[in-house]
């Protein structure tokens, strides 16, 4: 217990030196903004990021792990089909249908629809 009370109290008495000794920074609006070789930001460098591009980024990722996922079975189908068990099979299937059944929802919310506005 001594120890970790050691740990603490030395852990809090460097933060609170450090922030006493350091410089304060100061926001000023140099700081704040992007640097374009030297010349003033024609624009705002903070332009809001599209939610539709995100979304599709991430179900891509998605998708693409769930194809990884298949990549197995699908190799030990060819090589070793005679002695895979029913029971595996209808696990791929039910995985394979889940996977097309997310991809309908998301056909039905509009997700994938890139021009919809």
């Amino acid at each position: 217990m001594v120890p970790v009370l050691f740990s603490l109290g030395l852990s809090v008495l460097f933060l609170s030196l450090s922030s006493f000794l350091s410089q304060k920074w100061r926001y000023e609006k140099e700081k704040l903004t992007s640097f374009e070789c030297g010349f003033d930001p024609m624009s705002s460098s903070r332009t809001p990021f599209s939610l539709r591009f995100f979304l599709l980024a991430l179900l891509f990722l998605v998708f693409d792990l769930e194809m990884l996922l298949l990549f197995p079975y699908i190799f030990s189908v060819s090589s070793v089909s005679v002695s895979m068990g029913v029971l595996s099979k209808v696990w791929a299937f039910v995985f394979l249908v889940i996977l097309v059944a997310g991809l309908y929802h998301e056909l039905n919310e509009g997700t994938l629809d890139w021009n919809k506005e």
